[in-house]
């Protein structure tokens, strides 16, 4: 169990919890006191000796039944009685004695979940879990893992053992109990698979440096990640827009200095013979860029927008002015939603509060014309609008009237969709009739895509 716990303070340092080497040494201590009876004992003085703050909790509670995932089974199992399980065993240890192996039967039939995990490790072996990366594959890996044990062999020896049984007087009621006891932990045993997966998976993911993680994060589409990778993509939202905050101050401070104005350079030093002694730098005034931003919050294409707004928000302040509105079928403007709350919060309520209808079919052509008719007079020469959608119009007016309008008034529309290009313009797809007044219309499906355009419009 020392080595258990070991592992698992590796997986909290993993998650960026911070573990002292002291800390762990009194995890140690915790659990030679309180021992491993008492599954919610063992679990509180683990939490006491390692989390030292709030925000860490969820990380234990995540990591814990994967590290420790024998202690949480018995409430799974099923447990014969102590008559029925006592003729389980001897009959069993009669089939052991002329060959038979039995053993993991006879701790599925009795019911002992906490000794079910080295089979499950040898099991484990034979497949191979170095290559287990993302959750997306934990499926497979369970699958793959279950199917290694030889059931097949297993329920011959269980036929065999019921036929035993029977010979000794048994009756049917009790073996269908056996049988029922059987099948149940056998799908207990599957539960446990699964979290065995899962924690390899943690753990494999643990051993990726942060940077390697951020890189396969940014690049898978957004419409594909579980919850618990959208609450990592969050953190890495936060980390990418500092990074091009950065970027965006580097270029500020070089545009304040100036670039070497050559020929002015030479008339003003001519009386020195040409030799450049004093320099003069050439300033170029720069002009931040405002952003409206259209985001579609029907169906998957609520992931884009939801991250688009957190990107955007997040580097608000390296822009003159942001203002974002949501649609589906109408439109809804939810810049007040930033002001007051901080940017996850204000996420949260754009997606549930900006009084739009949230569960209409899309309509574009509307949503442009609404845009038009209430605030076309705010857009500026240097008004960027990016719009977020898959321009599936459920076979509305598209209004293109409308997109040229405001392509008219504003400096550019940049169009972002979700969906694949093989699939732009079929049905009732209508990107190719607004695409002509765009100035780029670009895929748009994982968080490097979003980086990239917010990075085109403001580098």
């Amino acid at each position: 169990m020392e080595e258990r716990v070991l592992e698992f303070v590796k997986g909290l340092r993993g998650r960026g919890v911070p573990v002292s080497t002291a800390e762990s040494i009194d995890a140690l201590g915790a659990v030679d006191v309180v021992g491993l009876e008492d599954a919610a004992s063992f679990k509180a003085a683990l939490k006491a000796a390692l989390v030292k703050n709030s925000k860490d909790i969820a990380h234990f509670e995540e990591l814990f039944p994967l590290y420790f995932l024998d202690l949480g089974s018995a409430g799974e199992v099923e447990v014969p009685g102590e008559e029925l399980l006592a003729s389980l065993e001897r009959v069993a240890r009669e089939m052991a004695g002329e060959g038979k192996k039995g053993a993991l039967l006879l701790l599925l039939l009795g019911g002992r979940g906490s000794e079910w995990e080295p089979f499950i490790s040898a099991a484990a072996g034979e497949v191979g879990t170095s290559q287990l990366a993302t959750r997306m594959q934990l499926g497979m890996y369970t699958r793959r893992i279950f199917d290694a044990v030889d059931w097949q062999e297993m329920e011959e020896e269980l036929e065999l053992l019921l036929a035993r049984m029977r010979e000794e007087g048994y009756g049917e009621e009790e073996l269908l109990r056996v049988r029922e006891i059987f099948l149940s932990n056998r799908e207990a045993f599957r539960g446990q698979v699964r979290r065995f997966v899962e924690r390899e998976q943690a753990r494999n993911a643990d051993r990726v440096p942060v940077p390697e993680r951020m890189e396969r994060l940014v690049a898978r589409p957004l419409s594909s990640l579980d919850e618990h990778e959208l609450q990592q993509m969050r953190r890495v939202v936060d980390m990418l827009a500092r990074r091009l905050r950065n970027k965006i101050s580097l270029r500020e401070k070089r545009m304040r200095r100036g670039k070497l104005d050559v020929r002015a350079t030479l008339r003003g030093n001519m009386q020195q013979g040409g030799v450049p002694f004093r320099l003069v730098l050439r300033n170029k005034r720069m002009e931040k860029a405002e952003l409206m931003v259209l985001c579609d919050i029907s169906s998957s294409v609520a992931r884009v927008s939801q991250f688009m707004l957190q990107f955007v928000y997040t580097i608000q302040d390296c822009l003159a002015k942001v203002r974002s509105f949501v649609f589906v079928d109408e439109l809804g403007e939810v810049t007040d939603f930033f002001r007051e709350e901080d940017i996850a919060e204000g996420v949260k309520r754009a997606l549930t509060e900006a009084g739009i209808a949230y569960y209409a079919r899309s309509d574009f052509g509307e949503v442009f014309r609404q845009f038009c008719e209430r605030y076309l007079q705010d857009v500026g020469y240097r008004t960027y609008i990016l719009v977020i959608g898959d321009a599936r119009n459920n076979y509305n007016d598209p209004c293109t009237w409308a997109l040229e309008k405001i392509r008219d008034r504003c400096k550019a529309v940049i169009w972002l969709n979700p969906e694949t290009r093989s699939f732009w313009g079929t049905g009732d797809s209508v990107i190719w009739e607004y695409a002509p007044y765009c100035r780029e219309v670009r895929v748009c499906r994982t968080l490097r895509d979003l980086e990239d355009t917010v990075t085109s419009l403001l580098l």
